[in-house]
C-alpha cells in the first residue's frame, strides 16, 4: 500500500531517528546516499532534521531485508513504490510540508511571531549582516532546530520581518478608517510613522539597501512599504484639494504625497539627532499635519497656506 502524506510526523535529529529505527547513523547516511530515504530538512551545513516519514521508510527497509534479504537495487524499487510521493516533491519542500501543521496551531503561530519580533529588535540593534541565527535563538532560549521549523534561513526570516512591518503600517490606516477630518488623519499618520521610524529606522535602511539590484523580487521591496504610506496620503491630499484645502499645491496628488512623506522622513531623522525639537512642535509648523481642519482653516486659508505662515 502506498505511503500516505497524511501520516502525522514530528521532527527529530539523526540520533533519535537512529534509536527509534534501530539502525546506525552510518546506515542512515548510506541509505540517503543510495536514494532509499527522502532528503532530510537541512538546517545547517552539518545538521539535518528527519520526520516520521524517514522512520517509516527505515522500518519498511529493515523488514524487507530481514524477511526477504532483498538487495539494495530491489529495495530502492520497493521503497519508491511505497513512498514515491516523498520523491515527487523537491527535497526542501518535502520536509517543510510537515511544518505547516505546526505553523497553523496557536502555539506554533505564537512561536513564529516571537522569532519575528525578536529578529526585528536584533536587526535594528545589530544590523542584518551582524545578526546571526544563534543571536536570535539564544535570546529566545530556543534551539536552532526550532528556528528552522519556521524559517528556511535568515533571509526568509527577514522577508517575514518585512511583512510584519507592512502589517504595522496597515494598522494605522485601520485605526483612522472612521476619521473624516483629513488633517487629523494626517496627524495620526505622522505620529504613527515617527513611532515606527524611531524603533525600526535601521531596518528600513536595511530594506532600502537589500532592495537595490533586486527590483524583480517583490517579496522584499522598499517600494512596498512606501506604497502603504503614499497611497492613502495621496487619496487624502486629493480629497483635501476637492474640499478647497491645499489649493496652492501645483503638482498632482501622488507627487504631493511623496513631498509630504519625504519631508516627514527627514523630520523624523532630525528629531532623533537630539532633543532640540519635539514632534508636536514640528508638526505644528506644517498645516497638513494639524490636528483638525477647523483649526487649520480658521481664517479661510487652506491647510497648506496656513503652514506656510506658521512660525
Amino acid at each position: 500500500m502506498p505511503y500516505s502524506m497524511e501520516v502525522k510526523r514530528d521532527w527529530m535529529r539523526i540520533k533519535e531517528l537512529s534509536a527509534r529505527a534501530g539502525v546506525s547513523r552510518y546506515t542512515i547516511h548510506y541509505y540517503l546516499k543510495e536514494g532509499l530515504l527522502p532528503p532530510p530538512l537541512k538546517t545547517g551545513r552539518t545538521m539535518s532534521l528527519y520526520s516520521e516519514a524517514h522512520l517509516e521508510c527505515l522500518r519498511f527497509i529493515r523488514k524487507l531485508r530481514e524477511e526477504q534479504g532483498m538487495p539494495i537495487a530491489a529495495l530502492r524499487q520497493e521503497v519508491r513504490l511505497h513512498f514515491g510521493e516523498l520523491w515527487r516533491t523537491s527535497g526542501q519542500s518535502i520536509a517543510r510540508l510537515d511544518v505547516s501543521d505546526r505553523r497553523m496551531g496557536l502555539r506554533g503561530k505564537h512561536q513564529r511571531q516571537r522569532i519575528i519580533e525578536r529578529a526585528l529588535d536584533l536587526f535594528s540593534e545589530k544590523g542584518y549582516h551582524h545578526t546571526h541565527v544563534s543571536h536570535i535563538t539564544d535570546s529566545l532560549r530556543i534551539s536552532k532546530a526550532t528556528f528552522y521549523l519556521y524559517f528556511k534561513n535568515k533571509h526568509e526570516l527577514f522577508v517575514a520581518v518585512f511583512d510584519y512591518l507592512i502589517q504595522v503600517l496597515t494598522r494605522t490606516e485601520e485605526k483612522i478608517a472612521d476619521e473624516t477630518d483629513v488633517a487629523r488623519r494626517m496627524h495620526e499618520r505622522a505620529c504613527a510613522y515617527f513611532a515606527s521610524y524611531k524603533r525600526y529606522h535601521r531596518v528600513f535602511d536595511i530594506i532600502r539597501a537589500e532592495s537595490i539590484g533586486h527590483e524583480g523580487k517583490p517579496e522584499l521591496s522598499i517600494q512596498a512599504i512606501y506604497r502603504k504610506i503614499i497611497d492613502p496620503v495621496a487619496k487624502d491630499i486629493e480629497k483635501a484639494r476637492q474640499e478647497g484645502l491645499m489649493t496652492d499645491i501645483q503638482v498632482d496628488s501622488e507627487l504631493a504625497s511623496y513631498m509630504v512623506v519625504g519631508s516627514l522622513d527627514f523630520i523624523c531623522y532630525r528629531l532623533l539627532m537630539d532633543d532640540k525639537y519635539s514632534l508636536d512642535e514640528v508638526l505644528g509648523k506644517f498645516g497638513y499635519f494639524g490636528k483638525s481642519q477647523s483649526r487649520a482653516t480658521s481664517n479661510g486659508r487652506s491647510i497648506h497656506s496656513d503652514s506656510g505662515n506658521a512660525g
